[in-house]
């Protein structure tokens, strides 16, 4: 199966490289137009890095979208009572990440907190879970549709998990022969990028797939928390950071409307994975004549979501407010060649040297630990606090559990044992942060204790530990009480 799927990137790669010759699928943003605000209420306003967060959110989670309103703001009846701001960011890691963060999501659900998120961050990985919860709603009956009606996507995790669990690679590859997008590829700028773009749309984020575009950030649901997507600007002289946020923030200075951007692009643009896609391309309405801006995967600039969290955190509180940020790190340390073999290359190295992805998830690990230290260095100072969860913890109370979590490869595919082992774990790590929390008398309001009943996870199969034979079984049995 491996040896198929080289094989077709290969052909793909070499019979179907062209040039465009129709100039279209260059770029997916619009201009920007001062009138749209009063035409539609809209849920884009949550992509932005002016966060309400001072907004009780009961008043936000009770918020209904009124098809005749003349004004995109819905704040203004919710009293500014809330002194606690709440972050979550969320690390790239392909379906690692995107498995495991929704799984701590529902887990911070079962303890009270995710209700009262202000802002998630995200990378990658993470970025298909953000987007997807940021989309979606719980109750059918009182869940506000999209802007032009369409059912949102369900948070459940009987819905949920089955769409992350998804091989998109296969699918990828599957329909990369499809003769539009093989029309596509010959004759203008659409390239593998678009493909996966188009089904990650189809797979997550699209009710509406016959219309071609999935759903856009208007669409998002203004019950959910704030959203900030984040990419690597790869553009020439970009200048400043080179972290992009797909936030009206961004768009603003590129004169275009992020309200009319496909969740789908976004979501590619910050998983797009160097030496794997291609960039994903924004027009530049701002500047004369026709100048581009180009993205890769936001693992590049920040592997963990949280530069665009930091900087809301320091601008936006006071000193008396209460901070916590918790990042959900999918990150795995495992990489790198086998000492004991004398020809590391694998049937991928022949083609693509392996070495750079190596290299770049070096780079991206020594990047994570300076963010994180100087974060948590703040919060200390500032009335805060960070919490870190992590798959280093699992290392010393559940070895074989670690040593089965770190071994998932990063890729957009994920087997089902992978994925019950990251959930799993995902009960484990929050299970004893909120235990933490609860303990603190600074912070145990915040929490509900006991949590609610959890749902059904499947066994985990484990890996056994180094020198270990069998291994030692379903590693939430003795935590959760949850196993066969």
């Amino acid at each position: 199966m491996k040896s198929f799927i080289l094989l077709a990137l290969v052909v793909i790669q070499l019979a179907l490289s062209a040039c465009a010759i129709f100039p279209y699928y260059s770029h997916y943003n619009v201009k920007d137009d001062p009138q749209e605000p009063a035409k539609k209420p809209s849920g884009a306003y949550l992509a932005s890095q002016d966060v309400q967060w001072r907004v009780d959110w009961r008043c936000r989670d009770s918020w209904q979208i009124d098809t005749k309103a003349k004004s995109a703001n819905p704040l203004g009846a919710c009293p500014k009572t809330d002194n606690n701001f709440i972050g979550i960011g969320i690390s790239g890691g392909g379906s690692r990440a995107a498995v495991f963060s929704a799984a701590v999501l529902f887990e911070l659900q079962r303890y009270g907190l995710l209700q009262q998120i202000d802002v998630i961050s995200s990378v990658s990985g993470g970025s298909f879970t953000a987007a997807y919860y940021v989309l979606s709603g719980d109750d059918p009956l009182t869940t506000p549709p999209t802007i032009e009606g369409s059912a949102r996507p369900r948070w459940d995790p009987d819905v949920v998990f089955p769409k992350l669990q998804k091989n998109l690679i296969a699918k990828w590859v599957r329909n990369s022969f499809w003769i539009l997008h093989i029309l596509r590829y010959w004759f203008t700028y659409y390239d593998r990028t678009d493909v996966m773009a188009w089904i990650i749309a189809d797979t997550l984020y699209d009710t509406t797939w016959f219309k071609g575009r999935g759903f856009l950030f208007r669409d998002l649901n203004p019950q959910r928390p704030y959203l900030i997507l984040n990419a690597t600007n790869n553009t020439e002289h970009a200048g400043g950071t080179k972290v992009f946020c797909f936030t009206k923030e961004c768009f603003g200075k590129l004169q275009s409307s992020i309200d009319h951007y496909p969740l789908a692009h976004a979501v590619m643009a910050s998983a797009a994975f160097p030496a794997v896609f291609q960039s994903v391309t924004l027009k530049d309405y701002s500047k004369k004549g026709d100048w581009y801006v180009h993205l890769i995967d936001g693992g590049a600039s920040d592997n963990l979501g949280i530069t665009a969290l930091g900087k809301i955190v320091e601008e936006k509180t006071d000193l008396h407010s209460r901070k916590l940020i918790l990042v959900i790190d999918a990150h795995k340390a495992n990489y790198g060649k086998d000492p004991r073999d004398p020809d590391p290359r694998s049937l991928l190295d022949y083609y693509i040297d392996s070495n750079v992805i190596d290299a770049y998830q070096t780079l991206m690990d020594e990047l994570r630990h300076g963010k994180t230290d100087g974060l948590q260095q703040w919060l200390r100072e500032n009335n805060g606090k960070l919490i870190h969860l992590k798959f280093d913890d699992l290392e010393e109370g559940y070895p074989e559990l670690y040593e089965t979590v770190t071994m998932i490869k990063t890729n957009l595919k994920i087997k089902k044992n992978e994925a019950a082992c990251l959930k799993h774990a995902a009960r484990i790590l929050v299970q004893e942060k909120m235990e933490e929390l609860h303990a603190d008398p600074r912070w145990k309001d915040l929490i509900q204790f006991p949590p609610a009943e959890g749902y059904e996870i499947p066994p985990c199969k484990l890996k056994p530990k180094k020198q270990q034979d069998e291994p030692s079984g379903d590693p939430g049995k003795e935590r959760t009480g949850e196993g066969e």
